[in-house]
């Protein structure tokens, strides 16, 4: 009658597949339907032990490279854009969100000791599609008694969520055992995480990690330069009185005192352990160590790593451990890793940080051994050195550099940028230290360079010297600088506050400038 009869051949021959199991176009030509969003979620396991766990998640679009979020998702780094920066969202145990038709690349993230586990989805319109991950670890750290931790976060106000959740999810998401967040004063700006006492925090000790509230003391000279400098206090029970001091105290006109390694004597007699912020940066630094004040030093932390300053207080003949935080939010997987026996507790971290045994990190997982020893330890008269280095690293590096008294003695180049051995013998003659470290020209999802370092191994020659003359006088040449723009520029509420300032610091130009002899 007309009527033309298809059979189910010339049927499915009208049908136009765009992958398997998808129809792009139904009969007939008609254009598909894109109005209604797909729907991409799923669970969040660890592999190794079959649980729920908590990552971060990235869904990008592969055609224009757009990146997704779910609506009220803890996000990295609000407010950090740029080119080469990636963002993420957190999510504990499953996740879901929604996206326009298309083709997407779902990456899960969990700290440094995990590898990346990665699936791509085609979305259809008005589709759910389920992606389950199962996080592979890439090292057990813990089975070695490692352990790591960020020593210096804060948050400004500037966040879209109730900051109790952020500290919920973040920590666990980021793999970290301790989390550490500093109480600050800078004016009157408003810095949410000031709401939380200071001291342990067990109602965020959760999904494995160790929350601590401490301080970071400041002195600026101008609100983009540092002045005193900036130091850490961790595992404290009370605040350090002043917070800041001069330019960045409440009102901006308090005196420039007291010192920073005053405030550090204080801290310590309170049963706390201090860290100096941002590769050293600041007039005081030497003087902390000078005094025994300082328990550590920490490298990267909010800023790329820089291991001038700490590399000069080492060939200066002190013992000073390598430690590594944040700063800004947990924008970055920069930590510091300290070695421990028995079960993990806070005060066995902390001690271990203070005995230098650590190494810091923003990806690849880094070893050393020197005759056996590793980083914190001493070696004493070995004529020759045998030397192992390791990686292992999600993230690309080049190459394993030993460094010793600051120069590279040593080097192995990486294998596919993933993993590295170091094998190594050396004939000493000298005392002083011994390191590893990772070099890379690859950039982290924050777009800073990727790094890792270890505290050293410390060498020891009986008849030998330890020390080099010239770090020792370039650090006399900075601490007469710095006296001299005390007595220029700073402001003290007494003659007598303005003499305990600078006699601190002449006292340490005293003790480098007797280490010149002994080098």
């Amino acid at each position: 009658m007309g009527h033309t009869h298809l059979s189910r051949r010339d049927i499915l021959k009208r049908i136009h597949i765009l992958s398997t199991g998808t129809a792009l176009l139904p009969l007939y030509g008609q254009k598909p339907d894109t109005s209604r969003p797909g729907v991409i979620k799923g669970s969040i396991t660890d592999a190794a032990t079959g649980q729920p766990t908590s990552a971060k998640l990235r869904v990008v679009d592969t055609a224009t490279g757009q990146a997704y979020m779910p609506a009220n998702a803890i996000k990295t780094m609000p407010q950090k854009s740029g080119p080469g920066v990636r963002h993420y969202f957190y999510a504990r145990g499953n996740y879901e969100i929604a996206v326009p038709p298309g083709r997407f690349r779902i990456e899960a993230v969990r700290g440094i000791c995990h590898d990346e586990a990665v699936e791509f989805s085609e979305v259809g319109s008005g589709i759910t599609h389920v992606h389950d991950f199962r996080i592979p670890l890439l090292k057990d750290m813990h089975g070695s008694g490692w352990y790591s931790g960020n020593t210096h976060t804060h948050y400004h106000l500037e966040i879209d969520e109730d900051p109790d959740d952020r500290l919920r999810m973040v920590p666990p998401a980021e793999d970290l055992d301790v989390s550490i967040i500093s109480y600050l004063i800078r004016n009157d700006a408003p810095y949410i995480t000031n709401r939380y006492p200071v001291g342990e925090l067990p109602q965020f000790s959760r999904g494995g990690t160790f929350m601590d509230m401490g301080e970071e003391a400041r002195n600026n000279r101008g609100f983009g330069d540092f002045g005193y400098g900036h130091v850490l206090f961790v595992g404290i029970r009370r605040a350090i009185e002043p917070v800041s001091t001069g330019l960045l105290s409440k009102d901006g006109k308090a005196p420039d005192f007291p010192t920073l390694s005053m405030l550090c004597e204080e801290a310590k007699k309170a049963g706390g352990t201090t860290i100096w912020c941002h590769n050293g940066s600041g007039m005081e630094y030497p003087v902390a160590v000078a005094y025994g004040v300082l328990d550590a030093f920490n490298l990267g932390d909010g800023l790329n790593a820089d291991y001038q300053s700490y590399y000069r207080i080492l060939n200066c003949g002190f013992k000073l451990p390598a430690s590594s935080g944040t700063d800004w939010w947990i924008y970055d997987h920069n930590r510091v890793f300290a070695k421990i026996d028995g079960a993990f507790t806070y005060a066995k971290w902390l001690a271990a940080i203070r005995a230098g045994r650590t190494f810091i990190s923003n990806g690849p997982l880094l070893e050393l051994e020197v005759n056996g020893k590793g980083p914190g330890d001493t070696v004493t008269d070995p004529g020759r050195l045998h030397i192992t280095a390791r990686a292992l690293s999600r993230l690309p590096f080049d190459k394993i550099e030993i460094v010793q008294n600051g120069e590279v003695v040593a080097e192995q180049h990486s294998i596919g940028g993933r993993e590295s051995k170091l094998e190594a013998d050396l004939a000493v003659e000298r005392g002083g230290w011994i390191a590893a470290r990772i070099a890379s020209n690859a950039k982290t999802h924050a777009n800073f360079g990727v790094f890792a370092h270890t505290s050293p191994v410390y060498l020891r020659l009986a008849g030998t010297p330890y020390r080099l003359a010239h770090a020792a006088g370039a650090v006399v040449d900075d601490l007469e600088n710095s006296m001299r723009f005390l007595r220029k520029v700073y402001k003290f509420a007494s003659d007598a506050d303005k003499a305990t300032a600078i006699g601190r610091f002449q006292e340490a130009r005293n003790r480098y400038a007797a280490l010149i002899a002994q080098a």
